[in-house]
């Protein structure tokens, strides 16, 4: 059984509190406001009633609780490290505790993503999956602009929309069951396609931006923006089995201009060329990952390189740009 930091203080006077931790940890991270009792070999004390086992970052003792079948034993989500964020700042990141245990993520990590807004060009096959994780992720604010109604065709590769959306607005669709995922982040739609006089401004309120966009005229207004606003362009592109990623516009780096210079003939789209439903959800997720690491400041990343994917054979390669 899980419990969150807030749920503990509001508690804590019903539990006992088990620190399992070794000294070293302990001195790492503080159980302040906590009267526990020290038990460095994991033994769990013969005392009656509720108990909150502790380790640093709540896997250890998840792990003791199934292993061992305690009964009326709870684990703190995100362990001593999400207690101590929370005592300092009042803010709770528990739910988070899985990716702030990377030391390359962090707490420090966890609140730059938390602070962030990424806007998204394109609620359809790629626009989805980068929405969904980002969401998951913990992004503070999202932009999804995309002026498209749901189609029943459209279903075996978005999952953010169902059958009783087909007809309704993409954004609204996707806004609908990103706030089922995580109420915290907010969402912003516009339910019109970029153009010169929408794009640049929200562009320029973002921290970085995603092209899940699946026409060349489009992508080339982003880069655009991209450019001008200095803000970095993620690409993503589907054709059949294949899917490119690529980093653009990072102080100065290369743009989708420079990547394609003669740009692909046009109607290469997924009506015309076709896709199979799982491939824009791999692109995607790449493609958030990232945006995550461009964020957080995470090397290396793909900055002047172009990642394409092979879907049939699972084989990438990498091109410098």
């Amino acid at each position: 059984m899980i419990i969150t930091p807030k749920e503990l203080q509001d508690r804590h006077s019903k539990f006992t509190v088990i620190d399992i931790r070794p000294e070293s940890q302990r001195k790492e991270f503080s159980l302040d406001g906590l009267n526990s009792i020290i038990s460095e070999d994991k033994s769990i004390p013969n005392i009656e009633g509720e108990k909150v086992l502790i380790c640093q970052y709540g896997i250890v003792t998840e792990g003791m609780i199934i292993e061992q079948n305690l009964i009326d034993t709870f684990s703190l989500l995100g362990g001593a490290q999400a207690w101590m964020e929370f005592q300092s700042k009042k803010e709770d990141l528990s739910q988070w505790s899985r990716q702030t245990v990377l030391p390359e993520i962090g707490l420090d990590g966890q609140k730059k993503i938390k602070d962030a807004t990424i806007a998204i060009i394109g609620m359809g096959g790629l626009g989805c999956p980068v929405a969904q994780s980002l969401v998951t992720a913990g992004i503070g604010k999202l932009f999804l602009i995309d002026g498209d109604v749901v189609e029943l065709s459209n279903l075996h590769r978005q999952p953010l929309h169902g059958i009783d959306d087909v007809g309704i607005k993409k954004v609204q669709s996707a806004e609908k069951s990103l706030n089922k995922i995580n109420s915290a982040t907010a969402i912003e739609i516009l339910d019109e396609y970029l153009d010169d006089l929408n794009g640049l401004d929200i562009i320029q309120k973002s921290d970085v931006v995603i092209d899940a966009t699946d026409n060349i005229q489009t992508r080339q207004l982003i880069d655009q923006f991209s450019k001008e606003s200095n803000v970095p362009m993620i690409y993503g592109g589907l054709y059949r089995w294949e899917g490119q990623v690529a980093v653009l516009n990072v102080d100065g780096s290369s743009g989708y201009k420079e990547l394609f210079p003669e740009p692909p003939s046009a109607g290469q789209d997924c009506a015309d060329a076709g896709v199979l439903g799982m491939l824009p959800g791999v692109i995607g997720h790449i493609q958030a990952l990232e945006a995550v690491k461009l964020i957080v400041g995470i090397k290396p990343n793909l900055v002047n390189k172009l990642l394409i994917y092979d879907g049939k054979s699972h084989t990438t390669q990498i091109i410098e740009i």
